[in-house]
């Protein structure tokens, strides 16, 4: 009896404190989204749970929502679900809506979704470069209140581990100048971590290493009191390549060269001694800056490197060991990209001890061709875009279907812990990451005419039954691709305006395309009603973004209409068609240009603006805008494969820079034409002395939108129609 007593007491010590435990944390997400007023109107209650597993439920208590989850998380859920659902709010990343009404809607039934996914992934390395390379602390925070209302419980932390490197290193006697050679700059340390390249962008000051940390231990701090497991940056090898002349007894393998020309990082073998007691160092030094974590990645041989003589299995086996002598009950991370893992690398970690992203796999799954991983954990993920390039894209219907088919496939949904997204950039395609991270509470494909009807009136503020059947047809256009295993895409389908100027243009990127996948009519037609329906939707930050964006993807389709009469002119030597097709070509980029100076997110100004704001003196905010116009042009050092992988349509950059190598191309073309000795174009002469120029430009919206959309409109819409 006495027994008895004691454990119905402490169930309901445990009750209570679980009720109350980081309710707070919630009570501040509210305060920020709605004020500290409206904020008082929700009410949130911390549930006992035995699975892990989020589960929330909305219901109403004396004129106030009351949200009980199982988790922070599944609270911040709740939460962003009655907003959706009730009141018809929309926060993203280009606008927040809240509509929260005096007398707020009853929850007359109350609503319980739980998740069939232990995990919500969130982020790529490239994000944090291709996107994030430049934030403060205020976009820091508004992302980890969207992350915690969209259900992610696990993602991506990689900031400020510059910190942990440079102690790591001065611990094992490398000079200021060794560490300096290695610590790449804000634009490339994504890969730099995954062991493609050293130093590049560098170096950075103590100053900005030391803010950089500051920035991260807040970025931790947050997503640990909204319960988020952040995954850090472990140790898996990746050394200096001059560690090979500190301890020449060690087995440090030279990696070769990465795209672009970069020297790889070396690897120190994870089976040599010498693995672990730098294993330890890295791990204590993170431990002093960072604290506590429970999962970390890293990736032996990313994209290539060699693994000629290393026992792959007993190397998989040492690089966990070395995490978990530091971190026992810590998991290892490792991305499912190209086929890696190898079998061999996980072949004996125990499944508690790893989890799996499969990268891409609403365009190139992995996890059918590699049997569901053999049944270890792993997670679903899309990437969707890539480099932070700029275009409508998406498979919608395939995000839709392709977790439930997994999540219900008879042999290989066993490993399946969950769904994410692995976007190399963000702030684009809002609509497939909204829909993404609701898929965590289904546990089978949704309606998506219910959702985007839903969608459409959360983010316009009102029903329109005309702009349903403009999303209709960009869910059936832009964002209509299809998954094909035999031909993937990779991102959207690429402007020829950022391409490098030729005769034949079939892509910007290296390993991007430029062909359409659907009907650029079809998308003309919604265009129009959009156009239409802009009186109705002034100063609506959401209808003005998609409205201009639409815009831009309809001149950029018709750019390649107007390359290819232009190249017809001038295989016809037809000089007077040519220099007027010419002309038109160079006045859409103007266009293009003036209706992206409309926008902060289409400009080039903020991005460079941003960049020079994070340096810490003179010299390293010179350093840091060429690291951030390097990156979105040459990438490289020298003329490579990199150049334009990350290409953004962007007001400034067309102007500045797409648009002077056009005129250089044309005017070769008018050159030979005239039947003079014309010398091509040097292209990378041009880019390379760009990346080096300090000039400015605007980073906050100089034209209206809803004007320059309206002009434009009538300007092409008639040219572009009878094209087809």
């Amino acid at each position: 009896m006495k027994n008895t007593i004691l454990l119905l007491t402490a169930l309901l010590i445990f009750n209570c404190t679980t009720k109350n435990e980081g309710v707070n944390a919630l009570d501040q997400l509210t305060v920020r989204i709605l004020g500290k007023e409206k904020a008082k109107n929700f009410i949130f209650e911390k549930t006992v749970s035995i699975t892990d597993k989020d589960k929330f439920t909305i219901d109403f208590k004396d004129g106030k929502v009351l949200i009980k989850g199982n988790s922070n998380i599944a609270l911040a859920s709740g939460f962003n679900w009655y907003l959706r659902y009730f009141t018809n709010s929309h926060i993203s990343w280009e606008t927040q809506r809240i509509n929260l009404p005096e007398k707020l809607p009853i929850v007359a039934n109350p609503v319980t979704k739980k998740s069939p996914f232990t995990y919500s992934y969130y982020l790529n390395y490239c994000t944090f470069n291709y996107s994030m390379a430049f934030w403060d602390w205020e976009r820091w925070e508004k992302e980890i209140d969207w992350m915690a209302m969209n259900g992610v419980n696990l993602p991506l932390a990689i900031v400020g581990v510059e910190s942990v490197w440079k102690k790591t290193l001065e611990r094992l006697d490398f000079t200021e100048q060794e560490i300096n050679e290695f610590i790449p700059g804000p634009a490339f340390n994504a890969w730099w971590l995954m062991g493609n390249l050293e130093g590049w962008g560098g170096p950075i000051s103590d100053e900005y290493i030391e803010q950089q940390a500051t920035l991260q231990k807040k970025i931790l701090s947050r997503m640990k009191e909204l319960e988020m497991s952040p995954i850090l940056p472990g140790f898996y090898g990746m050394v200096p390549n001059t560690l090979k002349n500190k301890y020449p007894e060690a087995d440090v393998r030279d990696q070769g060269h990465w795209a672009g020309g970069f020297k790889r990082p070396a690897f120190l073998s994870p089976t040599d001694p010498l693995f672990n007691t730098i294993a330890k160092i890295y791990y204590e030094e993170l431990k002093k800056e960072f604290g506590d974590a429970k999962y970390f990645s890293g990736d032996p041989f990313h994209e290539g490197g060699s693994k000629e003589g290393i026992n792959l299995t007993e190397a998989g086996k040492n690089i966990v060991h070395g995490m978990r002598q530091s971190f026992p009950e810590s998991t290892w991370v490792f991305q499912g990209w190209q086929g890696s893992p190898v079998e061999k690398l996980i072949k004996d970690i125990k499944e508690t001890d790893l989890l799996i992203l499969d990268l891409d796999c609403d365009n190139r799954p992995q996890w059918e061709d590699r049997e569901g991983w053999k049944q270890k954990p792993w997670i679903w993920n899309a990437i969707i875009n890539f480099g932070g390039n700029t275009g409508l894209f998406g498979r919608m219907e395939v995000l839709a279907e392709e977790p439930f088919r997994a999540l219900n496939h008879k042999e290989y949904s066993k490993g399946l812990k969950g769904i994410g997204a692995m976007m190399e950039g963000i702030e684009n395609n809002y609509v497939m990451y909204e829909l993404l991270f609701e898929l965590k509470w289904h546990d089978q494909k949704i309606n998506l005419n219910n959702w985007l009807s839903a969608y459409i009136e959360r983010r316009y503020g009102k029903e329109n039954k005309n702009l349903y059947k403009a999303w209709q047809i960009l869910r059936k256009t832009v964002y209509g691709k299809k998954l094909n295993k035999t031909k993937s895409q990779q991102g959207t389908s690429e402007s020829i305006l950022c391409a490098r100027p030729a005769l034949e243009i079939e892509k910007v990127s290296s390993w991007g395309t430029s062909e359409l996948y659907y009907n650029p009519l079809e998308l003309l037609q919604a265009w129009t009603i959009f156009v239409n329906q802009a009186q109705h939707f002034k100063n609506n930050e959401g209808f003005e973004y998609d409205l201009l964006d639409i815009t831009r993807q309809v001149l950029a389709n018709h750019s390649q209409t107007l390359h290819k009469n232009m190249v017809s002119a001038f295989y016809k030597k037809d000089k007077k068609n040519f220099e007027k097709i010419a002309e038109e070509f160079l006045q859409l980029l103007d266009d293009q240009n003036t209706l992206l100076n409309s926008n902060e997110h289409f400009m080039l100004g903020k991005w460079i603006k941003d960049a020079r704001e994070r340096g810490t003196n003179p010299l390293e905010k010179d350093l840091f805008e060429y690291n951030a116009r390097t990156q979105i042009t040459t990438w490289s050092f020298q003329d490579s494969n990199l150049h334009e992988y990350s290409h953004r349509e962007w007001a400034g950059l067309l102007s500045d820079f797409y648009k002077p190598r056009w005129e250089m191309f044309i005017n070769f073309l008018k050159e030979k034409l005239d039947n003079k000795n014309a010398k091509a174009p040097n292209y990378y002469t041009f880019e390379e002395a760009w990346t080096k120029q300090k000039n400015t430009f605007p980073s906050k919206p100089i034209n209206k939108t809803l004007k320059q959309v309206q002009r434009i409109y009538n300007k092409y819409h008639n040219k572009i129609k009878s094209n087809f």
